[in-house]
């Protein structure tokens, strides 16, 4: 059995705590080891208690470790457990060193064999002055100090046969140490780390939970496994209570507890207190998600023991409004499509963006960032590919370039998607061509990227403008992710095969044929009839809703983008 560096297992089973000394304190004690046994069988518990011991030894070494490079005599071999040394070895700088310390069973052996090695060291040490240049005072302070810190040295180091006797598992109170403690900082960073292929949108949404619970928390040097349940809990009662946009308002958060006693409150123009508009029941939730996962990591990693504190939390809830957005009806889709409406469009985006939604059921940024070679054919049907292009490397020209990388939300999102022959009727491969012609090479030539790599906000924000003009739009219900839910419900309406329809709309699916079937396009035109068939939209004017060639070229021309 591979056991940590710490530990130790005799003949006997009996498991030992070992840690190596820094060279000044060996040095002064005359040992290099650190030796002490567990009284335990089990290795489960061996490892606890050592860790245990581990985590109040450590820093008082490091404290040692700077009293002695001042006052080396502070620390006495004399005091300190007897002991048998193998492997003296006298530096000029009047240290000692040994390579291996084993503690005798007689203790009066031990004492006769440690009264030469006491001996030694104090003369090898008296023959060095190790306090020139100091006051009596910064001496006297420093020796002070020293002392401390030796009895509690010697208050850890304890008698090996009375350890023996007590089982540090059961005499250290407080929280068991994991196998590998850490501060959430370190977690999140390892965990992040791991999380290679997600876009930078979902790692920035991972970094602010993260962020919002260390705030509340106590900060994100707090060990992730002293964090009890009573503060997990807390934790998802203030976020009730916290400011929409806190970080980007300056206001400043407070530890969970106290956010649900003293909220924290604005002032209005007057100066009259007033209640902060606060996140949605589905942001908290979104919250708690993100650290649900982060936490599953943290203890799968062997960083917190026991189970998954958020697995049990009560999610949130806005009141009346349960869910997200719902699919559009008939009537709604025959308002948002009436030719009057959807032919005053000024911008290619405003009248591309609800057509191609509707028979795609795509992401909007998975169609905001469509460039022309992404129109492909496979087996004879015309498609879209959704695909994912990585980053160029830093310090290569295309590095700086704000197209150099498109992202996809997961996997899965890797796709070819039939493209619908309606919009074909409609003209789409006229304005491809106007938009070749023009010079462009992407489909929305005139989207800027935002600060992530995103180009969806305008097609977002004239989208919903353009469903309230029409009396549709309802927030949070019915905006421009409703069509991506109507493209939902009506693939799941036909025997389309749930695998195809996933694929279609780049949901992940658990099957195993799901996750062949995404590694071959041999089926693509099954699902390119399936997907015909169930997109069927007889009340939508074809003949009336149509592309006018040179329709928005000097628009596009006046406001292209890189």
């Amino acid at each position: 059995m591979l056991l940590p560096s710490h530990l130790r297992r005799s003949r006997h089973g009996v498991y030992y705590f070992r840690i190596v000394l820094p060279d000044s304190i060996a040095a002064a004690l005359g040992q290099r080891e650190l030796v002490r046994s567990l009284g335990i069988r089990s290795p489960k518990l061996a490892r606890i208690s050592g860790y245990q011991i581990s985590l109040q030894i450590t820093p008082i070494l490091e404290r040692l470790q700077r009293i002695m490079a001042i006052d080396p005599n502070s620390i006495s071999a004399k005091d300190i457990k007897k002991l048998v040394v193998e492997g003296l070895d006298f530096r000029r700088d009047g240290g000692m060193s040994v390579q291996r310390v084993i503690t005798h069973n007689d203790p009066k052996i031990a004492e006769q064999e440690m009264e030469t090695v006491r001996k030694t060291a104090l003369a090898w040490r008296n023959i060095h002055d190790f306090t020139e240049g100091m006051d009596d005072d910064t001496f006297a302070r420093k020796k002070a100090e020293a002392m401390r810190l030796r009895d509690e040295m010697l208050g850890l180091a304890g008698d090996q046969q009375a350890m023996g006797a007590t089982p540090v598992a059961q005499a250290v109170p407080g929280i068991a140490p994991p196998l590998r403690p850490s501060t959430l900082r370190q977690c999140f960073d390892a965990y992040i780390s791991g999380k290679k292929k997600i876009s930078e949108s979902a790692k920035t949404a991972y970094k602010g939970s993260f962020e919002l619970f260390a705030k509340l928390s106590g900060g994100e040097d707090r060990m992730a496994h002293e964090i009890t349940e009573v503060e997990f809990m807390e934790f998802n009662d203030a976020l009730a209570f916290v400011p929409a946009h806190a970080t980007k308002r300056g206001i400043a958060l407070k530890r969970a507890a106290e956010m649900i006693e003293n909220p924290p409150m604005g002032q209005d123009k007057e100066g009259s207190p007033v209640e902060y508009d606060t996140i949605s029941g589905n942001t908290a939730n979104l919250h708690c998600t993100n650290l649900q996962g982060f936490f599953d990591y943290v203890i799968n990693s062997g960083r917190r023991n026991g189970d998954n504190p958020f697995v049990k939390l009560p999610r949130h809830s806005d009141g009346e409004e349960i869910g997200g957005a719902d699919g559009f009806d008939e009537h709604e889709l025959r308002a948002i499509f009436t030719p009057e409406s959807l032919l005053q469009a000024k911008r290619p985006s405003q009248f591309w963006t609800p057509l191609l939604a509707l028979y795609t059921g795509a992401r909007l940024n998975e169609l905001a960032c469509l460039e022309l070679t992404d129109f492909v054919e496979e087996k004879g049907i015309p498609c879209i590919s959704i695909r994912y292009v990585p980053r160029a490397k830093p310090g290569t020209i295309e590095h700086n370039k704000k197209n150099a990388a498109r992202s996809v939300k997961t996997a899965s999102s890797i796709r070819l998607v039939p493209l619908h022959p309606d919009l074909y009727e409609i003209g789409i491969d006229t304005y491809m061509d106007d938009v070749r012609a023009i010079g462009a090479t992407r489909f929305f030539p005139t989207l800027p990227p935002d600060t992530k790599g995103k180009r969806e906000r305008r097609l977002s924000h004239d989208g919903n403008e353009y469903l309230k003009k029409v009396g549709v739009h309802v927030p949070r219900k019915k905006v421009m992710h409703s069509f991506r839910d109507t493209v939902c419900e009506m693939l799941a309406v036909p025997d389309m095969d749930d695998v195809r329809a996933d694929q279609w709309t780049g949901h992940a699916t658990q099957s195993v044929k799901g996750r062949h079937y995404r590694r071959s396009k041999a089926a693509i035109q099954l699902q390119a009839k399936e997907g015909f068939g169930a997109l069927n939209f007889p009340f939508i004017d074809l003949d009336a809703i149509q592309y006018r060639q040179g329709w928005f070229d000097d628009y596009n021309k006046t406001n292209m983008v890189p």
